[in-house]
Parts: C-alpha cells; sequence; structure tokens
C-alpha cells in the first residue's frame, strides 16, 4: 500500500516530470539536476538525494523500477506510473501560491511547461501573474489597514512584500513575452 505524503517536493516533481519523458536510471536523472543549465540552474540534487527521491516517489507509487541486467552491474531503470502521471499534470498546470516559491518551484514547472508545449507554458505563466497580482493586492489592503507608523517593523515588511510582487510581475510579463515571441509562427 502507498505511503501518505501531503506534499512533494520541487526535486521530486522534476524526477517525476523527467521519467514521464522518458524511463531513466538514477544517474541520467541525476545528470540533470547537475551543472549549471536546465533544472541544475534552479534545483541542484546531490546524487544520494536523488536515490532518497526516487525511494520516495516508489513508496508513493508515483514511479516504477525494475532491474535492467543486461549490463553489469545490474541497474534500476525507473518509469512514471499512471497515479505518477496525474500527480504531475495536476502539479505543472497550478501557479504556486507562494511568492518565495516563484523562484523554485514555479521555474520547475516552467522547465517542464516549455519541454511540453509553448502554450502550455504561456497558461501556466500568465496563471502565476495572476496568482501574484491578487497577492499583490491582498498586501496593498493590508498597508492600507495598517495604522502604524512606515517606519515600524509590520510596515516594513509588507513594503518587502509588495515590493517583491510588483518585481515578480514585471518578471513574469517579461518572460510571457519572451515566451510569446518565440512560440509565434515564422512570419507572423
Amino acid at each position: 500500500m502507498a505511503r501518505t505524503k501531503t506534499f512533494l517536493t520541487p526535486a521530486e516533481y522534476g524526477i517525476l516530470g523527467l521519467l514521464r519523458q522518458k524511463p531513466a536510471y538514477g544517474y541520467e536523472l541525476q545528470r540533470h539536476f547537475s551543472g549549471r543549465r536546465g533544472l541544475g540552474r534552479v534545483c541542484p540534487v546531490e546524487p544520494g538525494m536523488v536515490y532518497a527521491n526516487l525511494k520516495s516517489l516508489s513508496g508513493l507509487e508515483l514511479i516504477d523500477g525494475s532491474w535492467d541486467n543486461t549490463s553489469y552491474p545490474p541497474r534500476a531503470m525507473y518509469t512514471a506510473t499512471e497515479a505518477g502521471e496525474a500527480a504531475f499534470r495536476r502539479w505543472l498546470l497550478s501557479p504556486v501560491a507562494r511568492l518565495r516559491e516563484v523562484r523554485l518551484d514555479f521555474l520547475v514547472k516552467l522547465y517542464f511547461a516549455l519541454k511540453e508545449d509553448r502554450d502550455l507554458a504561456q497558461q501556466l505563466i500568465q496563471a502565476q501573474i495572476t496568482t501574484t497580482r491578487e497577492y499583490a493586492d491582498e498586501i496593498a489592503q493590508e498597508q492600507r489597514e495598517l495604522d502604524e507608523d512606515p517606519s515600524e517593523f509590520d510596515a516594513i515588511v509588507l513594503q518587502s512584500k509588495a515590493s517583491a510582487a510588483r518585481i515578480t510581475i514585471d518578471w513574469l510579463e517579461k518572460a510571457l513575452g519572451n515566451v510569446a515571441e518565440y512560440a509565434a509562427p515564422v512570419g507572423s
């Protein structure tokens, strides 16, 4: 029976996403999380943690492993299960709720969305812009309700959150423009 776990880490979703694309060995997966390109740029994972994540995903029955005895030493080949495919898809299609998760969770989602379908990537970015605007509106409302001196701690914290939201929205809008520009058919 599958273990109960309330959430997966961005690295676990990354592994699941890679296994959706094609079956792989642990070492092959590790290569995606090292270096200064792709997933390694935003979600570096040590080799031992890749195997710990594989064990966790297997225990949740989101991936399946089988032994490949055609080489020595035998290696485990992993694939995503139907439940893993469904869990990944649900995760991929939803924007992140917390602004601090944009730099990791959202970027891992965007990595896979760009590989899967540029239209999907645009939809994901647009959904994240909407979510971030809603967050910025909530912060603005808190700022209006705050009856403290602007130099008080809570006021300073809200200023920081408002600034981060504005910067994030600007960046997301630029990213959306970049993805839309490169997704447009030639000659349009």
